[in-house]
């Protein structure tokens, strides 16, 4: 890793602060109106990306950022380059940061407003010293988009399970929250940005709400808390704006897990903490049976991922309560299972609910208390669990926020990984946090059991919730009944085109082991080494994804969330040589069907595909030579 840190030491050119970027794409500008409020702006290429918008924070009662006075900031830079999993192996963070003092004239209380710009967005956070307790009862932060834009946004600020919708920003709903990523795609061909937050740790959860009209104005809001206690420093989470020319700076773009604290060495190179493919079994059984959790099913389930070379196999909610036999209790059983999977390299990962209460009818025990949480975790890594689902949260309340970074640091003690379900947005906790592995806080496929997820669902995806962080969205089924209107193309796509270092497949084993696409999905990797959006996308239309297995190794997934189209595929992404290219594309007549083919390709081709309404296409390229 190579950091680079220089200190300078520039005045403040009268009130108004300037932070530009390394390369001067992007600038932020702090400063205050004549009333001494407190706002700023942003810009890309000199066209906003969020125009004049007012900042500050409520701490006991007061608007900190009402009737303020700016001072010199001290002024850094920073370039450094880490590992990281996901859409690319080495995430790069360069900026330019200002440290603002701001006076509040009122109280005297003095603090400092942080300011990092990137070449692709900038971020923003208030730092208030002091001792002992004092109480946050919201921001004035907010966020006004230019005129003309499209915003994508989606209004479950429960457990962010919603399809998104796209709006003129002047038409978008006021009577709603939208829960972060919200992304604008601006006017006249201006580029894309995303407003969300960062390293949410000892706060409450922001979403935002419209004021609507010609104000354009989107308000953070902390709609799980009327006020919340914090002691000594406050230090509030980063409010982000992502700004870039494209979808494929959007979708690449390393600032919300930049703006997250590294994780200790020891944590960060953990060879517990390794991504993967899991199955699933719940997702092909049946709501309230719980007989594909009988304890002695498991062992095929085992079976199949191994056959698959899949690295992990989550047993999920009833084994607690079901598994029990002359002799041995569930913990013994579930030591029988790991000590059998471990012989196949396949990891056991066990569900657990957060909190005491009834799910899908049976009354269940939580983690929510420290003691019975370590308790819990400690029996899993005796009986040589690899990791635990955490479920049914659905709240980012300043006291669930807390859970979630009490559950990643016991688990971390003990060794074991996280996925966390019925839960909020990430916000880069994963790089100080590596053992969470994935979360859900999306509408995953699961909602084909009882709805149906539209295909420009599956295309929006990527460049919405998925553009803030990894989701657990349990790609592919293979189940005609289930494909509700895509193809079994699209759905094999979705396991390429989203992003989870624990990626767990949702159908029956046999369906993929005896589907003509089954070397392929044996060999699709969870996590990345680069990641290309190609030419075409469009948010909630089309996701075009070619992306990196490793040297010389692609994969193609392509998501029709439109009508049945020819997609131009060009190859000049490839390094030099010929591939070996596997296809699997949609037939026309039958959505639940593969056609397969392999040929020879080298990078000056075009490859013409054509997709069925809700359809897709995947390709893996390998050298031959």
């Amino acid at each position: 890793m190579l950091v680079v840190i220089c200190v300078l030491s520039v005045p403040a050119a009268g009130r108004d602060v300037l932070v530009e970027s390394p390369e001067g794409k992007t600038a932020a500008t702090v400063s205050t109106y004549a009333s001494g409020r407190l706002w700023y702006e942003v810009k890309r290429q000199g066209r906003a990306v969020v125009e004049s918008s007012p900042l500050g924070v409520t701490v006991d009662g007061v608007d900190l950022g009402a009737g303020v006075s700016l001072d010199e900031p001290a002024r850094t830079s920073v370039d450094e380059s880490y590992r990281w999993r996901g859409v690319h192996l080495v995430a790069v963070s360069r900026y330019n940061c200002a440290k603002i003092p701001v006076t509040h004239s009122g109280s005297g209380t003095k603090y400092t407003l942080e300011v990092r710009v990137f070449d692709d967005g900038a971020a923003l956070r208030y730092i208030i010293g002091g001792d002992g307790a004092r109480s946050v009862s919201g921001e004035a932060t907010a966020f006004r988009l230019p005129a003309g834009c499209t915003v994508w946004f989606q209004t479950n600020t429960n457990n962010y399970e919603a399809q998104y919708q796209s709006s003129p920003i002047e038409q978008v709903p006021t009577e709603k929250h939208f829960g972060p990523p919200v992304v604008a795609e601006m006017a006249g061909g201006a580029g894309f940005a995303a407003i969300t937050e960062a390293a949410l740790f000892n706060y409450s959860g922001m979403t935002l709400r419209a004021e609507g009209g010609a104000s354009r104005l989107l308000h953070a809001a902390f709609q799980d808390d009327k006020s919340w206690q914090l002691d000594g420093t406050i230090k509030t989470p980063w409010r982000v704006v992502i700004a870039t020319a494209d979808l494929n700076g959007l979708v690449n773009s390393d600032i919300i897990h930049n703006l997250n604290d590294p994780a200790p060495r020891e944590l960060a190179r953990a060879r517990w903490i390794r991504p993967g493919r899991g199955l699933w079994h719940w997702w092909s059984g049946k709501i309230g049976n719980w007989d594909s959790v009988a304890f002695d099913r498991q062992f095929a389930w085992v079976d199949s991922a191994a056959e698959l070379g899949f690295e992990y196999y989550l047993v999920d909610a009833g084994w607690e309560l079901t598994w029990q036999k002359p002799g041995r209790d569930k913990w013994a059983l579930l030591k029988e299972l790991t000590d059998y999977a471990a012989k196949k390299n396949v990891g056991i990962l066990v569900w657990k609910r957060w909190n005491t209460g009834r799910t899908e009818g049976f009354e269940m025990t939580g983690i929510d208390e420290r003691a019975g949480r370590r308790d819990f975790f400690e029996r899993c890594r005796k009986a040589g669990a690899a990791g635990v689902k955490v479920d049914y949260m659905d709240s980012e309340s300043k006291k669930m926020v807390d859970f979630y970074t009490n559950v990643l640091k016991d688990a971390a003690e003990f060794e074991l990984m996280v996925n966390f379900h019925g839960a909020n947005k990430p916000t880069g906790e994963s790089r100080t946090w590596p053992n969470e592995v994935t979360r859900e806080g999306i509408k995953g496929l699961e909602y084909n059991k009882w709805s149906a997820l539209p295909p420009e669902h599956y295309a929006s995806l990527p460049f919405t919730r998925l553009m803030a962080g990894h989701g657990d969205f349990t790609p592919c089924t293979f189940n005609p009944e289930m494909l509700k209107g895509t193809t079994f193309a699209l759905q094999l796509a979705s396991a390429i085109c989203f992003t989870s270092p624990v990626m767990h497949y949702a159908d029956k084993p046999e369906l993929y082991i005896n589907s003509p696409a089954v070397d392929v999905i044996k060999a699709i990797p969870s996590t990345w080494g680069k990641t290309l959006v190609l030419p075409g996308s469009k948010i909630g239309d089309l996701a075009a994804f070619a992306r990196l297995r490793s040297r010389s190794f692609w994969f193609v997934g392509i998501i029709n969330g439109g009508a049945e189209r020819t997609y131009e595929l060009d190859l000049s992404f490839l390094g030099d040589g010929h591939y070996r290219c596997v296809q699997l594309s949609d037939n026309p007549d039958r959505p639940d069907d593969l056609v397969r083919s392999v040929t020879t390709v080298t990078p000056d081709q075009k490859i013409q595909v054509r997709m069925n309404a809700g359809g897709g296409f995947v390709a893996m390229l390998r050298t031959t030579r």
